[in-house]
């Protein structure tokens, strides 16, 4: 638990901005986040008090914006070399 926000073992003690999640080999789920002073990536287990709906939010991004046209998943287009 931060003792003030963003202490969280990096040295630039910036804010932490939740950016996706990631399921742990045990299936424990983890909120990755990044330092926005610099730019530093950790993983913090989920806690009982956590949003679920922000957690979903976060799992299903993406999904919601993929990095590539989802024209590319239409039938056959696997098929295709290119």
């Amino acid at each position: 638990m931060d003792r003030q926000t963003g202490d969280r073992r990096l040295g630039c003690k910036g804010l932490m901005k939740p950016i996706a999640v990631s399921v742990r080999s045990d299936g424990e789920w983890a909120i990755v986040h990044r330092y926005a002073k610099c730019d530093g990536i950790r993983t913090n287990r989920i806690a009982g008090d956590d949003n679920e709906l922000a957690l979903m939010s976060l799992a299903v991004r993406p999904l919601a914006s993929p990095p590539f046209p989802l024209e590319r998943l239409a039938p056959g287009h696997l098929d295709r070399d290119e």
